[in-house]
């Protein structure tokens, strides 16, 4: 077995598109705009094809193959050291460019609802898995140092929403359970509430049909050469869990030590969007086995608009990757066409990137193997398996079930982990569902923010006396909330939060009346309708037997939480139930978005802070939970920089400056 090397810095690998390397002008601009910016060069990936499409004939990989041989032997004189193919299309991305290019010649997938792809093929066909040996053997024997698996290895959206319904599929789920079914019988029977083990094995039948499919790629890569590494890129489960989710079967059935996580952040007009991915990605790494040590984020500019996304974007989104689980950055900058410029669109983006590099380097070298810290937004790889369809619900529309909700008490200053550790769990809607009666106590017995969405789930387990509440009643009119006299509020006591519900359609800003259930709730926040007439308690905070401390969030928890006083009321009730234990907090109430990677006993990693904001922030103080004996300011092109320190009992408390709008830097322990 090839054994996974950790890194001692950053890898920096460019994916190179299919036109910018088959003709000699345009491999020969690539190749100089590489050597230009060498510094930031570790490794060069080649995409195989040009499209989307699920088939091409195998004699035009043939000339590929050849053409790829070429390239790679120039990069490899040229003293780029590893040297592979990213194989785009293994069963088609998308319906693309059906109408011009040849069409499938095996089964297409076929959807639930009864759908055809135009181009992406199911792949549980021998005729599929025959083309896709031949095809990996051809690249194989190209000689690359390496070949990825791109992220069309997934069940879900390919033309079709949810596949695949084929007469194929439909016989292997009649052998594997006894039961036989047609397309429309089983698409009814998969949103009955009463069939859950159904859903669980079709969820199974998915995931064992993307393991099979990479048994056969490494096979076929191993026939030819046992020393070529593998690498699967994936793509994330807050899309959804509908392909499966085991990376543990993945990665071992592919034999990959190459991870690239990815998910969708591709330009400047949602900025927190880079946070966003970070968490995905960060889950995605959570997940990963320990033989997948080489983590490339997925740096994704598609379409590759010259000004669609900053080149200090880029800084920023790769550093948050790294601060969420990743040592390594995919760069997918380079566009899709020949260079008519010879990239002079991309120049200023490759000097920032190299510029970067000795940050990232750093930032590798002090988080590398560390988990995140911090809150746990709870979900599992096998929630549209475990979570109960109801009456009139749709199983692959499951309302209340949004696992990026808790992005938002990020934003304004929680640090939130990929995994579960001991920072507290986050419940959000009806994810509770997905857990156990014993895993649901287990978390109640520490620390936990919920919303009243999981405090029903809760009650119809008998477990709402853990949270000290229970929903009396819902609200969905006229509300707002008043912060009460509890310490917990401190100076933001009396504050009202009034954002006005009724105006976003959206089911999560309902208002849960609260009643106790038990002595000792305290009440944070209080309803009031819009004459300023109380109605009761939305926010408590209890401690309970088992020595946990919950609270609960019944008023609009995950939108419109960017308000001074609100703010310092989550803030301090989260750090509340961990008992002063957040790993960081940032005093001021200013937009930094924070991600901690720390060793079990503080002693070791960083903490990365976003300025999630367009204003430049002057001066911010932040308190830092950690046994370090020293810190480090660190950012691109800032190493060094002094900043205020004072140690205290429990750690640092650190005064920084002049942090730029967009731009992340690090405290390094």
């Amino acid at each position: 077995m090839i054994q996974p090397v950790l890194p001692r810095s950053a890898t920096l690998s460019w994916r190179v598109q299919w036109p910018l390397y088959m003709t000699d002008g345009a491999f020969d601009a690539t190749w100089a705009f590489l050597r230009r910016h060498r510094r930031a060069v570790d490794e060069v990936a080649f995409f195989e094809t040009f499209s989307h499409h699920g088939y091409l004939p195998l004699d035009l990989y043939r000339r590929t193959a050849d053409v790829l041989r070429r390239r790679m032997a120039t990069l490899r004189a040229g003293g780029i050291r590893h040297v592979g193919i990213n194989v785009l299309t293994t069963v088609g991305h998308l319906n693309e460019a059906w109408d011009v290019l040849p069409p499938l010649p095996f089964q297409p997938m076929v959807g639930l609802d009864g759908a055809v792809s135009k181009s992406c093929a199911c792949p549980n066909t021998p005729e599929l898995r025959a083309y896709i040996r031949a095809k990996y053997t051809l690249m194989a024997e190209a000689g690359p140092d390496f070949i990825w698996v791109d992220d069309d290895l997934r069940m879900h959206y390919h033309g079709v929403a949810w596949a695949c319904a084929c007469p194929t599929c439909l016989g292997l789920l009649a052998a594997t359970t006894g039961r036989v079914f047609g397309r429309e019988e089983l698409a009814r029977a998969l949103e009955a509430p009463c069939e859950g083990g159904l859903r669980r094995a079709w969820l199974e039948q998915n995931l064992h049909a993307i393991e099979g499919l990479l048994a056969e790629v490494a096979a076929a890569v191993r026939r030819v050469s046992p020393g070529i590494r593998t690498g699967l890129m994936t793509c994330g489960p807050a899309w959804t869990t509908y392909s499966g989710y085991d990376y543990g079967r993945w990665f071992g059935a592919l034999g990959a030590t190459k991870a690239r996580p990815g998910g969708g952040f591709y330009g400047d007009e949602y900025p927190i969007g880079q946070y966003g991915k970070a968490l995905e990605v960060g889950r995605q790494c959570a997940l990963l086995p320990g033989r997948a040590a080489d983590r490339q984020y997925e740096l994704e500019n598609f379409p590759y608009t010259s000004l669609g996304k900053a080149a200090g974007t880029v800084v920023s989104e790769c550093t948050l990757a790294i601060a969420a689980g990743c040592n390594g950055i995919a760069i997918n900058a380079l566009g899709m066409s020949s260079p008519h410029d010879r990239f002079a669109d991309k120049e200023a983006l490759a000097r920032r990137i190299g510029q970067a590099r000795p940050f990232w380097d750093r930032l590798v070298r002090a988080t590398d193997g560390l988990s995140t810290a911090g809150y746990w937004p709870a979900w599992r790889a096998d929630l549209l398996g475990r979570r109960p369809v109801r009456e009139g619900e749709s199983w692959l529309a499951p309302p209340l079930c949004d696992i990026t909700r808790p992005e938002a008490l990020g934003c304004i200053g929680l640090p939130l982990a990929a995994a579960r550790g001991d920072g507290g769990v986050i419940l959000a809607g009806r994810i509770a569902e997905a857990f156990s009666d014993d895993e649901l106590q287990a978390m109640l017995a520490g620390p936990v923010l919920m919303d009243a969405f999981a405090l029903d789930v809760l009650a119809e387990r008998g477990l709402a006396g853990l949270a000290g509440v229970r929903v009396a009643r819902w609200l969905d009119n006229g509300m707002a909330e008043r912060l009460t006299g509890d310490r917990l509020n401190g100076p933001a006591a009396g504050a009202i939060r009034d954002i006005r519900p009724e105006f976003w359609a959206d089911p999560y800003l309902r208002s849960a009346l609260l009643e106790a259930v038990t002595p000792g709730v305290r009440v944070l926040s209080e309803l009031e309708n819009l004459l300023g007439e109380r109605v009761g308690p939305c926010v408590t905070a209890f401690e309970n037997g088992l020595g946990g401390r919950v609270v609960v969030m019944g008023h609009a928890p995950w939108r419109f939480v960017n308000l001074t006083c609100k703010r310092s009321q989550i803030l301090a009730a989260a750090d509340w139930a961990v008992r002063g234990r957040l790993p960081v907090r940032v005093r001021d109430a200013v937009p930094l978005v924070p991600l901690a990677r720390l060793s079990a006993d503080r002693r070791r990693g960083a903490v990365v802070l976003l300025n999630a904001g367009l204003d430049r922030v002057a001066r911010v103080t932040v308190e830092l939970r950690v046994a370090a004996a020293r810190l480090r300011l660190d950012a691109p092109g800032r190493a060094g920089t002094s900043m205020q320190a004072r140690r205290t009992p429990h750690g640092w408390i650190v005064t920084l400056r002049d942090l730029q709008p967009w731009c992340a830097v690090a405290l390094v322990l």
